[in-house]
């Protein structure tokens, strides 16, 4: 599993690097529970970045809440350093 998540890392890593010129605007997407604890704990992920635009949309339900985050990133290797803060959230997934 630790070496499928590293060669995912790489692979991204490698498409946003030769798609995009840096620094360039980025899009987190993420689906948490609407749960306050886990929604803190993903907003706080992106807590150091300026003018970051953050926009939610709870489920019709109320059990989830997607998270799209939109900022002006420096490289690939920030982005993927936000992934992986994020992946320790625990029931998260990025879209």
């Amino acid at each position: 599993m630790i070496d499928d998540n590293k060669s995912f890392y790489e692979r991204l890593e490698k498409q946003l690097s030769e798609s995009s010129k840096w620094p360039s605007l980025y899009r987190f997407k993420f689906i948490v529970k609407s749960e306050t604890k886990k929604i803190e704990e993903l907003k706080s992920v992106f807590a150091d970045i300026k003018n970051i635009e953050i926009s939610s949309r709870t489920s019709r339900n109320n059990k989830f809440t997607s998270f799209s985050f939109t900022a002006k990133m420096k490289s690939p290797i920030i982005i993927i350093k936000k992934y992986k803060l994020a992946s320790k959230i625990e029931g998260i997934i990025s879209l």
